[in-house]
């Protein structure tokens, strides 16, 4: 079974649930699935999960099937049709420069640690509502689980590291990567469902304004250097 099917399957469960559990959250978002394709991920030399915070509006409604959402990521094709924001600069800049080979090619996955937002765009979900939809839409591990990615990149910056931990079984630790960088800003997380690189930085829009691009090449060099 491919990753799509997998992705499916454990999509297709997970909203019965969601749907059987009646929840009555008003002004929501979601979910937002991802699609994989295939064979530029399985050819890459590093697959990488990229992780923002929460959709923002991605879809405008809350959706109680699964069609939809998928048919939208696929169309959206990892916003090779759109123009670039800096969440999406960030993400190209940095797998581009770790596999130069891989210009052009849409070889690496990304979503949000939070499937659901506030349907309204610049209001963030509140922790209440993530729990209640974290508990009755529970995929980020097995997401992990069924891509495989040898990468993941939480851009979520610190203040989100409860909504990671909640998501998850293991329990997780946070790691400076040198003495040289607090670990609040750029961290290594180690847990049984990630693979040895997983790391958390602020995200894009904080390191534009802030110029630390450089959490990214140190990233990219401890991948390389490994």
């Amino acid at each position: 079974m491919d990753i799509n099917d997998k992705l499916l399957d454990l999509y297709s469960s997970e909203i019965k649930k969601l749907t059987s559990a009646d929840i009555k959250a008003e002004n929501i978002d979601g979910p937002l699935l991802m699609h994989c394709w295939e064979e530029e991920y399985f050819n890459s030399k590093y697959k990488i999960l990229f992780l923002g915070r929460e959709p923002n509006g991605w879809l405008g409604d809350l959706y109680h099937e699964i069609s939809y959402p998928i048919h939208r990521y696929k169309e959206f094709e990892l916003c090779e049709n759109g123009n670039y924001t800096v969440f999406w600069q960030y993400i190209y800049d940095f797998k581009n420069i770790l596999m130069p080979e891989t210009i052009g090619q849409k070889n690496f996955l990304w979503s949000n640690t939070s499937k659901f937002s506030k349907a309204k765009e610049g209001t963030a979900i509140s922790l209440e509502d993530f729990k209640l939809f974290s508990n009755n839409f529970k995929v980020l591990k097995n997401e992990i689980k069924i891509t495989n990615p040898d990468v993941i990149i939480f851009f979520t910056g610190s203040d989100w590291d409860e909504k990671i931990q909640y998501q998850l079984e293991d329990q997780l630790t946070f790691n400076a990567v040198s003495e040289n960088f607090d670990k609040a800003e750029l961290a290594r997380i180690s847990s049984k469902n990630f693979p040895f690189h997983t790391y958390r930085v602020p995200h894009p829009i904080t390191m534009q304004t802030q110029k630390k691009w450089n959490y990214m090449e140190k990233i990219i060099e401890i991948i390389k250097g490994n």
